[in-house]
């Protein structure tokens, strides 16, 4: 096999990598149940609006120690925000901006 095809890009995170998508639920689930916007939460939490963003998204790989730093600041275990099952079709949850203008 050519050295080509035998390297991997370790700086590229796995498709579909489920620790990641635990991760964004756990943190969003969090969210949720603080009543607060993604920008509210960022800010509570002490991370730029636009890191909370990337950090949902399927570009985003948060080493452990980010992931232990966050859940300080939101006042929980670490492995709080890794149990969390991601919903199996990936569908977004729901906002709490979109049961506001359901009103």
């Amino acid at each position: 096999m050519s050295e080509k095809n035998c390297r991997r890009k370790a700086a590229h995170p796995a498709q579909g990598s489920i620790l990641r998508r635990a991760f964004q639920a756990g943190l969003e689930g969090l969210r949720l149940e603080s009543g607060l916007t993604r920008r509210e939460f960022a800010e509570q939490l002490g991370i730029p609006r636009s890191s909370y963003f990337h950090l949902m998204t399927s570009a985003a790989n948060p080493s452990l120690d980010y992931i232990e730093r966050i859940a300080e600041r939101a006042g929980v275990d670490p492995l709080r925000l890794l149990l969390q099952l991601p919903s199996p079709t990936g569908a977004r949850r729901p906002d709490i901006r979109d049961s506001r203008a359901a009103r």
